[in-house]
């Protein structure tokens, strides 16, 4: 077969007309030949000029084949310097006479256009005669290997930023090809992986993860979210999460290909890990809590509870979880619950409230819960949902109230207590002051309750503190305050007084229910009380003074006769002062010496002798000078400081008896009074016996007097007592007999020597009082007791006495008490002028 450049040398015809004729065909021929080419096609002579061209190449450089024959590229465009024009036309016979080379050329209409030019050697009979050159535009060819260039230059971009492991693997799980930047990520080195199978790389058991996610992926085109754990070769441990793919083919025979990226999630596997520990000791915390908690997202989802509130409900977590309160309990409870999530979130904070449930069990328990909501928060500050957090606080609540009970309510009357008097007082007092009404404060007093407390038992105290204590709520209003002070102290609050009478109507009511009797261990006993009344504005708008005032009212019911009220004066309120500043001076009196002994003579009555003398008390005060009996003892057996006047009375009286009767003539007999306190103080007896030591006094000399009340107390106590001073050679007689409250079989049972008549049947004209002095005397004669009137200040009285057997009396008749050294001298003076005894 001939080349090209063999068929171009064929020898012509030997004719010149044939000779001619065979070249026009040769070239007609090669134009026709080329004209149909595609490609562009040129041909040169050895000197670079233009023999031929197809028409692919006058439209490459935009020239028509006559412009192109006989030029060559310099001619056809100066300025072109591209490489293939300057490329030169000499093919080396090493090349076997053929050059081919790429370069980039610019067609006619500007374009730039990537070309390979392929050139031969055109030979002739003398050598090479030009070259013949096609060129073949390989512009998408360079591109599409420039984008496939840039594409894979991404992707192994992408491998080396990406931190991932990527995998090729088949089906089998063999390892095709591995993309990594950390290589030390590896369980083995690449090369060793390569052609080897997960099964022989991977334990078995994290090998058979794996295949499971290798499978999937084959089968569904993906497989996400399964992790395994890797040794690698430094001995360290670490997690891995696949991502497995089905790698695309266009080639449906083509074996299927898996790709898989593995993630190195260790440090994500510890922080879960370190979150799961967390929320599991958080889990167990919870489930040791005795308080309910719960957390709920924002819909009111329930997230968790723990087991404090499955006790609680009756409702297991499995149950709770995914529910919201609609779904697990009634919808008004449902309601209340939303609405306190929505509090918290909108507070922003913790927020309290007491909630009581009725608890799912058999018996329907119900349940009081502290209950503390906050919203929970995320990272971003942004609320996610709400904390729950209850406790049981039933029992606690029953406590608080047994405490408030106890703090402010008295426990025998279940009453308000002193404490919740004052509050209230207060509360009214405001309450007066901002309507502008009028309000009352009541004291009340039991009469003579020690009466009943000592002779009846406590139990028995209690109990008609008990009844006194409904008697009193049956007797207010509705809005009214009874509370019990202390002891058989109540006090009343009456606020809206309306009108001026309300304050009596009550106090009338109260003592008319008082007059019915009380059953007090199966005896009706009748009590009476004494009430005391102050009023707001009226008496003081202060609540100290408005108590104070009542309870100087309250007194001087007392001592006007008790069973009955009184309204405060101002009277009161100086007789209290006084009363008070008497307290505090006489707890001094006797270590200032302002105490002094006064002795009453006793005369007889048919010689008016001189027999004994009654030792009273008198005190001088440095301001107020000489204070009576009447006003100072009271006081004294109020706050106690009798037992000490008393010890002191004793030590004085003695020691005036002892030089009384010091010359041994006619005897001299002391009276000396013994309250009912000095009677309940231990010791008497003793302190008696030393002071009797002390001053050389000797027990006949004197004569022990008490109040009839005392043998109404401690009867069996008393009785003893008085035996035993008997017994030692003192005398007993009853001061002011007929003025108290003993029986007639008294004054036989107790050792008594004497009785005393009081001054207020002396000095009354009443006739009845007349027969109750014969009865008296009488009774006396009928006993062996001798007699003694008090108070006699006329004859005609010395004389209706005498003449009904009274053998003794004293009083301004004969002498008023006088200090010490004058009734010395007055006994000195009768004892002198008669050995019997003189006459005053």
């Amino acid at each position: 077969m001939m080349t090209v450049s063999q068929s171009l040398r064929q020898p012509a015809l030997r004719t010149e007309g044939h000779d001619q004729d065979a070249a026009v065909d040769r070239e007609a021929l090669l134009a026709a030949l080329l004209g149909t080419f595609p490609l562009p096609v040129f041909y040169k002579n050895r000197h670079g000029r233009y023999l031929g061209c197809n028409k692919a190449f006058e439209g490459l450089l935009g020239h028509a084949r006559n412009g192109i024959i006989g030029k060559t590229d310099a001619d056809l465009d100066p300025h072109h310097h591209a490489e293939w024009h300057l490329t030169p036309d000499d093919v080396c016979p090493e090349s076997g006479g053929a050059q081919h080379c790429e370069t980039k050329i610019t067609t006619a209409g500007g374009a730039v256009r990537d070309v390979v030019v392929n050139k031969v050697v055109l030979s002739g009979a003398n050598g090479a005669a030009g070259v013949i050159g096609a060129i073949v535009d390989i512009t998408e060819h360079k591109q599409a290997e420039r984008d496939l260039k840039k594409a894979l230059e991404f992707a192994e971009g992408i491998i080396t930023a990406i931190p991932d492991v990527l995998f090729e693997v088949n089906e089998d799980g063999r390892y095709l090809q591995v993309w990594t930047r950390n290589p030390e990520l590896l369980a083995q080195q690449k090369e060793m992986l390569l052609g080897r199978t997960v099964n022989d790389v991977l334990a078995p058991d994290q090998a058979a993860i794996a295949m499971e996610a290798l499978r999937e992926a084959a089968k569904e085109g993906v497989a996400y979210g399964r992790c395994i754990s890797i040794a690698l070769p430094n001995g360290e441990r670490r997690w891995f999460e696949l991502s497995v793919a089905r790698r695309p083919s266009a080639d449906p025979a083509a074996a299927t290909t898996l790709l898989a990226f593995s993630r190195d999630i260790t440090e994500r596997k510890q922080a879960e890990d370190a979150i799961n520990l967390v929320r599991m000791q958080l889990l167990s915390v919870l489930r040791t809590m005795p308080d309910m908690v719960w957390v709920k997202d924002m819909d009111g989802v329930y997230l968790l509870c723990n087991h404090a509130f499955e006790r609680l409900t009756g409702l297991a977590e499995a149950d709770v979880v995914g529910k919201t309160d609609f779904e697990l309990f009634d919808i008004e409870r449902a309601r209340f619950f939303r609405e306190s999530d929505k509090a918290a979130v909108e507070a922003g904070e913790c927020i309290l409230s007491d909630e009581e449930w009725v608890i799912s069990r058999e018996n329907g328990q119900s349940v009081l819960l502290e209950t503390r909501k906050v919203p929970v928060m995320d990272a971003g500050g942004g609320v996610v949902g709400v904390l729950g957090v209850a406790r049981d606080v039933t029992e606690l609540n029953v406590s608080r109230q047994k405490i408030h009970q106890m703090a402010f309510y008295d426990p025998l009357t279940s009453l308000p207590n002193r404490s919740l008097f004052n509050d209230r007082l207060r509360q009214m007092i405001t309450s007066a002051v901002s309507r502008g009404q009028r309000a009352g404060v009541a004291l009340i007093d039991i009469d003579h309750f020690k009466v009943v407390n000592d002779t009846m038992g406590h139990p028995v105290g209690d109990e008609l503190l008990c009844q006194a204590a409904a008697r009193l709520k049956a007797s207010v209003r509705d809005y009214d305050t009874v509370a019990r002070l202390g002891g058989d102290e109540f006090a009343i609050l009456l606020p809206d007084i309306r009108q001026g009478d309300d304050l009596g109507r009550i106090a009338g009511t109260i003592l008319e229910r008082f007059k019915e009797g009380f059953l007090l261990d199966g005896k009706e006993v009748f009590i009476s009380c004494s009430v005391g009344i102050a009023l707001y504005p009226d008496d003081s708008a202060d609540v100290n003074d408005l108590v104070k005032y009542a309870d100087s009212a309250m007194y001087l019911a007392k001592r006007s006769g008790r069973n009955s009220f009184r309204f405060y004066s101002k009277d009161l309120t100086a007789s209290a002062e006084e009363r008070m500043r008497l307290e505090s001076d006489l707890r001094r009196a006797i270590e200032r010496g302002e105490l002094e002994l006064h002795y009453q003579p006793k005369v007889l009555l048919d010689s008016g002798a001189m027999i004994g003398s009654e030792a009273l008390l008198r005190w001088r005060h440095p301001d107020m000078g000489m204070i009576p009996p009447v006003r100072f003892i009271p006081v004294a057996e109020d706050t106690g400081l009798i037992v000490e006047l008393g010890r002191w009375v004793l030590r004085e009286a003695c020691q005036t008896a002892a030089e009384l009767n010091a010359d041994g003539r006619i005897p001299h007999k002391v009276a000396i009074n013994l309250s009912v306190k000095q009677f309940q103080s231990a010791g008497l007896i003793k302190s008696i016996a030393e002071i009797l030591e002390e001053t050389g006094c000797r027990a006949e000399w004197v004569e022990i007097e008490i109040t009839e009340s005392l043998l109404l107390d401690q009867k069996d106590e008393t009785l003893h007592m008085l035996s035993e001073l008997r017994s030692m050679g003192f005398s007993i007689a009853i001061d002011d007999f007929g003025t108290g409250y003993s029986a007639l079989n008294y004054l036989a049972r107790f050792p008594i020597d004497t009785l005393k008549i009081d001054r207020s049947f002396i000095n009354s004209a009443d006739k009845r009082n007349e027969e109750l002095v014969k009865a008296i005397l009488s009774i006396a004669r009928c006993l062996g007791q001798s007699v003694v009137a008090e108070g006699v200040e006329t004859a005609e009285q010395a004389a209706f006495l005498a003449a009904n057997g009274c053998g003794t009396a004293q009083g301004f008749l004969y002498s008023k008490a006088v200090p010490k050294t004058e009734i010395m001298a007055l006994w000195l003076g009768s004892s002198m002028g008669d050995s019997a005894g003189g006459r005053l």
